[in-house]
């Protein structure tokens, strides 16, 4: 039995593109698993090759049946997914296989939490449990306060307030986790294209000249996929787009590397800060909408 209860030693795990497939691996392999690494991801492959002992296996999503046959004849009986595995990943390699195809038909809309849900309970129904990729990076969740040198100043500390009010109904939505805000406006929403392109077009409609990026969990995060995750490159993305302040949602987003990305922070004169939702929304509904204006 591994170090946290489960009633198992093997465990696969379907690793999109960064970092956080690979913290998930090694921080797998710590608490006594033997992981099995199904690659959708690119830019990983040679780490998890390593740590997983070339255990690893290069899938495309949409052959489900071929997946499948791959899964049983290793074992594996327990998922979890780590990396950005959602819908963007049908435009890139579009082929599916009738397992697949019939998943799809069965969804009454294509949007993320939809499209990862059928997938669970089609692996559910084959005997496969997908498990929460938190339960394997505990450590890098931020509690409520503020993380850098420097705090946000009074108009950063309203768009904070402001884009998080936006930024959960986006995620009740299921359009995306992250808003850009800057002096009461929202400059740029999240969807498919992901929060560094999201970054990106902020910058071009700000000017670069400031901006507060917020990061949330969806009021009904499902932990099993789609965790609010941040890094050094989503700061170094921010910079080059002139964005400052980056507020993520206290204990329910990971931070890739929270040591390095305090210390980026802190030499480029940026901001971090972890904030709880709940305080937000008290503070943001005592107030009107015109204390936003620019």
């Amino acid at each position: 039995m591994s170090e946290t209860g489960l009633n198992i030693t093997k465990l696969g795990l379907v690793a999109g593109d960064g970092l956080l497939p690979v913290h998930v691996a090694e921080n797998a392999k710590k608490q006594g698993f033997e992981v099995v690494a199904f690659s959708i991801g690119t830019n990983n492959r040679r780490e998890l090759r390593t740590i997983c002992n070339d255990q690893f296996y290069e899938v495309t999503p949409g052959l489900l049946e071929q997946n499948l046959g791959i899964l049983k004849q290793e074992g594996i009986r327990h998922l979890v997914f780590a990396g950005k595995v959602n819908k963007w990943i049908l435009f890139k390699d579009p082929r599916m296989d009738k397992r697949a195809l019939a998943v799809f038909q069965a969804l009454h809309r294509c949007n993320d939490d939809s499209l990862m849900l059928g997938v669970v309970k089609f692996l559910k129904d084959e005997g496969i449990d997908v498990l929460s990729q938190t339960r394997f990076l505990q450590e890098h969740f931020m509690p409520e306060r503020v993380l850098s040198r420097q705090e946000p100043d009074g108009t950063e500390a309203s768009d904070i307030e402001y884009g998080f009010q936006m930024a959960k109904e986006m995620g009740r939505l299921d359009i995306g986790q992250s808003i850009v805000v800057s002096q009461g406006m929202v400059l740029a929403v999240e969807a498919i294209e992901g929060t560094d392109e999201c970054l990106k077009r902020a910058g071009k409609w700000g000017n670069k000249k400031g901006g507060v990026v917020v990061k949330v969990a969806k009021p009904e995060q499902d932990q099993r996929f789609d965790v609010p995750t941040v890094g050094v490159k989503t700061l170094k993305t921010m910079r080059r787009a002139g964005l400052r302040v980056l507020a993520t949602e206290a204990d329910k987003t990971l931070f890739l590397e929270p040591d390095e990305m305090i210390a980026y922070a802190d030499n480029h004169h940026m901001v971090i800060t972890s904030v709880c939702f709940s305080t937000q929304r008290e503070v943001v509904s005592s107030a009107s909408l015109e204390s936003f204006s620019p």
